[in-house]
């Protein structure tokens, strides 16, 4: 479901203006929707609190292990992936963004690999 930068609440789509080139606005836009529904208080804690580890295979979803994560905010930014990091910062849009461009400028859309292979990026 491709989405436009335009159709983007402005609390991101100001920051993947920001952060993305022009051509990859509307694919941001479309991840972080697929991520959360544009919901920035989005948060699916597989840990359970931390009673599960970050990293524990927990199922599989068409032969892709799917492991225990901590994602929050628009992008569903893994906070397994950042320890020191006080969890609640994800919550902030700008942050969010700006981490999520870092995963892409280093990875590409495969941090978000469901999502990027329904909008065909992967």
């Amino acid at each position: 479901m491709l989405k436009s930068i335009n159709d983007a609440p402005l609390e991101i789509a100001d920051p993947i203006r920001e952060f993305w080139p022009p051509e990859e606005w509307d694919n941001a836009a479309s991840i972080s929707f697929l991520e959360s529904g544009w919901q920035w208080d989005s948060r699916n804690d597989s840990t359970r609190g931390g009673r599960v580890a970050c990293g524990t295979v927990i199922g599989s979803r068409g032969g892709v292990a799917i492991t225990a994560e901590d994602s929050i905010g628009y992008f569903q930014i893994n906070a397994c992936n950042f320890p020191s990091w006080d969890p609640g910062t994800l919550y902030n849009a700008r942050q969010n963004a700006g981490t999520a461009h870092s995963l892409w400028m280093d990875r590409g859309w495969q941090p978000w690999f469901f999502s990027a292979q329904q909008l065909g990026l992967l």
